[in-house]
């Protein structure tokens, strides 16, 4: 049974607002994935697609931001949380709030808002977003929050946050996990399930495909290491949209997080060299040519 949260004198940090939310709302238990933590003690395993680095990166090619993302609220599992990106005179700000649970009591709920002064076009307040290397054609940028840098994969209708295990706020005395798939109210959504469905179907051809280039560009241990990842790709996606709101009927979580793994392979299949033959293998023999039709033909 939920403990309705203690309320505590607020407190003002550089960088961060703490706020006391309502009291949640109970949730379905998502189903328990053997692999990762469950404990608030725990580190939270990381999205599959991982950033190479966190650190912004100058050369980085300017990819314009999704048209629409801006005129979004997203929230973590389109449920709790939120997150508004606002367009910049430099480029885009986002003010984040996060949802967790207490250090001290992992019983109450508690809330973080990340918000650092960065004027948007309409006035908000924000953390400014510093471009790093895109995921494909992907935009993706790393907000530096103090406490909780995190790195933004953006799409037009949702974002994937990214962070090693929890952030925690000491002076808040709040502990949250800002990974995972953030989009809009399932009522709020703009995209049409059947477009979501077909950049399902077309994000996952492009991963069977990228992982049979990687497994014929692999052997030995790095052979096994890319079946075994090909074989926990389906369950990592379920156990990753497990919780998301409104998944059965729309399939947001699964479409962008295929797409975002798709982009992560390809990235690799770039850095992976073909295989180069070995100087003992035979030499290939070339094709016969085919022998000439004595049909007519219309030519």
């Amino acid at each position: 049974m939920a403990v309705p949260p203690v309320e505590a004198q607020p407190l003002e940090l550089p960088g961060a607002q703490f706020s006391q939310p309502p009291a949640p709302v109970p949730q379905p238990a998502a189903p328990a994935a053997p692999s990762l933590p469950t404990t608030p003690d725990a580190p939270t395993a990381p999205l599959p697609v991982a950033p190479p680095g966190t650190v912004a990166d100058p050369a980085a090619p300017a990819l314009p931001p999704p048209a629409d993302i801006t005129e979004l609220t997203l929230h973590r599992d389109a449920r709790e949380g939120a997150l508004d990106i606002a367009r910049t005179g430099q480029g885009l700000a986002a003010t984040l709030t996060l949802e967790g649970r207490g250090i001290s009591n992992p019983q109450e709920a508690c809330a973080v808002t990340i918000a650092d002064g960065v004027r948007g076009a309409e006035g908000e307040e924000g953390v400014a977003l510093s471009p790093v290397t895109p995921l494909g054609r992907y935009a993706r940028y790393r907000l530096a929050a103090p406490a909780c840098p995190v790195v933004v994969t953006l799409f037009a209708d949702a974002a994937i946050l990214w962070h090693e295990g929890f952030c925690t706020f000491e002076a808040a005395d709040c502990r949250v996990d800002p990974n995972g798939v953030w989009g809009p109210r399932a009522d709020a959504l703009p995209t049409d399930p059947v477009r979501l469905e077909r950049d399902l179907a077309e994000a996952d051809e492009a991963v069977r495909a990228a992982f049979r280039t990687l497994a014929e560009r692999s052997e030995g241990d790095a052979l096994r290491a890319v079946l075994a990842e090909q074989a926990g790709f389906s369950a990592e996606r379920v156990t990753a949209c497990a919780r998301y709101e409104g998944e059965e009927r729309q399939g947001l979580c699964a479409a962008r997080w295929t797409q975002a793994r798709a982009a992560g392979l390809q990235e690799r299949l770039g850095t992976t060299p073909a295989p180069v033959p070995r100087a003992d293998a035979p030499a290939a023999v070339p094709e016969a040519p085919a022998p000439l039709s004595i049909l007519p033909t219309d030519n």
